[in-house]
């Protein structure tokens, strides 16, 4: 019981903490965009606009007042809205890392490359999961955007079939290919662009049905690198530019694929999420927090599987950028409640845990 009112307790403190400054900016923003309004209501409506980032507000003179919300979609690039990471992680499930900061612009297209690392399993029988992802977009015209993520997944097993326990020789496995394909548009809303609302389709490109051996049973789902069904996201963000940054409120509803054909199963999910990023010259440091919902148990051929109901995760990230090439480097650390209190053996455990960290490598270039 101890242990439990100490869980709700750190969890708590944990949400206090991080939901904080992103409400007190939020407000802060929302009281500077009134006052830029009116600013801009009341001075000359034929000023010209000297750069492709101006913001376009009539009548003030400097621009840098707001950084870049005629053209938002690269502050508030995310990857894990992105599915085709993987079966375990795909589909929405969280929103995870976002792109914050000023990234790249000026080009006919967007490329984005960011690396992901995760570590799952069981103590002893680490899973290694490496997702390597390439978002490609480009603007049609000032009001849409649209994209395609290609995700390559490896995924090593170590001895994930428990033979060196049984006195056997242990085998480690690997999963590679390519994932699950998503395809992304994005309009972009309000009289400066600053709202966003994107959809993301994805496409079942991925092995799902993988096994160890021929005609084996297939491994667990978080081992495979597809899930063999269409999934479906609609992400909506809002960003609040400051003179020392931005603010970026958002949320998320995930068809993260239902029941596939080997009887594998993924619950939909819900997310809201704030991130705050300062500017610090060439560098954007920020954080963030996420808070996801599911609508119940993800299954494994059936079988309930220990996912969260309930989760939030801390999210933190620095960006470099020139005006050529931006670099991220994020990490993401989730705690969750799965609602399960008794273990295989029926033996009391805690519903309240932390969840497997995720750490991450970006590289954003605007060609030609």
């Amino acid at each position: 019981m101890k242990h439990s009112r100490l869980s709700i307790f750190v969890a708590l403190a944990f949400f206090s903490i991080a939901l904080g400054p992103v409400v007190l900016r939020w407000w802060e923003a929302l009281q500077v965009s009134h006052w830029l309004e009116r600013l801009g209501a009341a001075g000359d409506a034929s000023a010209p606009r000297t750069d492709s980032r101006d913001v376009g507000f009539p009548g003030i003179s400097d621009p840098a007042l707001v950084v870049r919300v005629d053209e938002p979609s690269g502050l508030v690039a995310s990857w894990q809205n992105v599915g085709g990471c993987g079966a375990g992680s795909g589909g929405g499930s969280s929103v995870g890392l976002k792109w914050i900061g000023r990234n790249v612009t000026g080009g006919l297209f967007n490329v984005q490359e960011q690396v992901t690392y995760t570590k799952l399993g069981a103590p002893g029988y680490p899973e290694y999961n490496f997702f390597f992802n390439t978002l490609i977009s480009a603007d049609i015209g000032e009001k849409w955007n649209v994209g395609v993520n290609l995700p390559l997944v490896y995924k090593y097993l170590v001895d994930p079939q428990k033979l060196g326990g049984s006195g056997a020789a242990a085998v480690d496995y690997s999963n590679s290919g390519l994932g699950d394909i998503n395809l992304l548009a994005t309009r972009k809303l309000g009289r400066i662009n600053s709202l966003l609302l994107t959809g993301i389709v994805g496409i079942p490109t991925g092995v799902y049905d993988a096994r160890f051996t021929a005609g084996g049973t297939p491994i667990n789902q978080s081992r495979q690198i597809g899930f063999g069904e269409p999934t479906a996201s609609l992400i909506l963000d809002q960003t609040l530019d400051q003179v020392w940054g931005l603010v970026v409120l958002g949320g998320a509803g995930a068809w993260r694929g239902g029941t596939n054909k080997i009887h594998n199963y993924r619950a939909p999910s819900g997310t809201a999420y704030g991130y705050v990023g300062y500017f610090l010259g060439p560098l954007v440091p920020a954080l963030g927090l996420s808070v996801t919902g599911f609508t119940g148990h993800d299954r494994d051929q059936d079988a309930i599987q220990m996912t969260p109901l309930f989760s939030m995760a801390a999210n933190l990230s620095i960006e470099w950028s020139t005006d050529w090439i931006a670099l991220l480097v994020a990490a993401s650390v989730p705690y969750g409640y799965d609602g399960i209190k008794q273990d295989d053996n029926g033996l009391p455990r805690s519903p309240w845990r932390l969840l497997p960290w995720t750490v991450s490598l970006g590289v954003a270039a605007s060609p030609f």
